[in-house]
């Protein structure tokens, strides 16, 4: 599916400050995409890639089935939810080695990445989004603002300073629309009207053609299946992730839709509780 195909590591690079035992205790990231990919007759780099889009995808649709439940209840799960998907996708571009792949720390600058990524282009420099809510000084919430909350979401901001940042329903319909794109028949005031394009797509547009910058940042980076060990033994939720996102991307593409963000409609999605 992929025409770039970067060689995968094997193991942590030895230019990563990881302490060995880690090391160790994580092994080869290689050979279990290799595993995979045979499995699913695909090569390892396809597996990686489809697993690491079809996890984000998942990261989304569980925060919409989040509000679909709790409504605005529901807000720092929606929230931290959105943050995982944003942290893999930093882990995914972000161009230092030592941040792809380091398993325990870094995760700040993978969400910096991944914040960035995603940012709003017609926003000026700083600001990854705004709301009709929430404009500070800098004209909407910048990385900060967003990592604040991520931790709050997370730990109850308990390792960190609480920022005066409004939590408001509207940021997680905005950044729902950054990462996954405007749905069917919803109407962007500044996008139009939907299907448009968001990050996630436009991540996968980057491997499709074949960019070697962004092909060599996913070969690299620290992602792993799910252990097996949690599953009985078997690839499970890793497979059922694969094969999701594989047919999900194949049935948009032959009904002329946007690969991953395709064929989400306003009326499947909750993310908008403040109308």
């Amino acid at each position: 599916m992929f025409p770039c195909q970067s060689a995968l590591s094997q193991f942590l690079d030895p230019t990563v400050s990881v302490k060995q035992a880690v090391r160790t205790a994580i092994g080869d990231i290689q050979q279990p995409w290799i595993d995979l990919g045979k499995e699913w007759r695909m090569s390892a780099f396809d597996a990686k890639a489809l697993f690491s889009l079809g996890m984000m995808r998942r990261y989304i649709l569980s925060a919409n089935s989040v509000l679909k439940e709790l409504r605005f209840h529901g807000f720092l799960s929606a929230f931290a939810l959105l943050s995982s998907a944003i942290e893999l996708l930093g882990r995914c571009t972000h161009p230092n080695l030592e941040v792809r792949q380091h398993p325990i720390e870094k995760s700040m600058d993978r969400l910096t990445a991944g914040f960035e990524y995603i940012k709003n282009p017609r926003l000026q420099a700083g600001v990854v989004v705004e709301t009709n809510h929430y404009i500070n000084a800098n004209g909407g919430y910048n990385v900060d603002d967003l990592i604040n909350l991520r931790n709050l979401a997370v730990h109850g901001a308990c390792i960190v300073r609480v920022s005066q940042v409004k939590a408001d329903i509207e940021l997680l319909h905005n950044l729902r629309v950054l990462i996954y794109g405007v749905p069917f028949g919803e109407l962007d005031p500044h996008l139009g009207d939907g299907p448009v394009a968001g990050a996630l797509d436009r991540y996968y547009g980057e491997l499709v053609a074949g960019n070697s910058i962004r092909c060599e940042q996913l070969a690299t980076s620290a992602i792993s299946p799910s252990p097996t060990q949690l599953q009985g033994g078997n690839w499970l939720l890793s497979t059922q992730v694969v094969n999701e996102i594989t047919q999900h991307i194949q049935s948009n593409l032959a009904q002329g839709n946007l690969p991953v963000g395709g064929g989400h409609t306003k009326a499947q999605d909750h993310f908008q509780l403040y109308y």
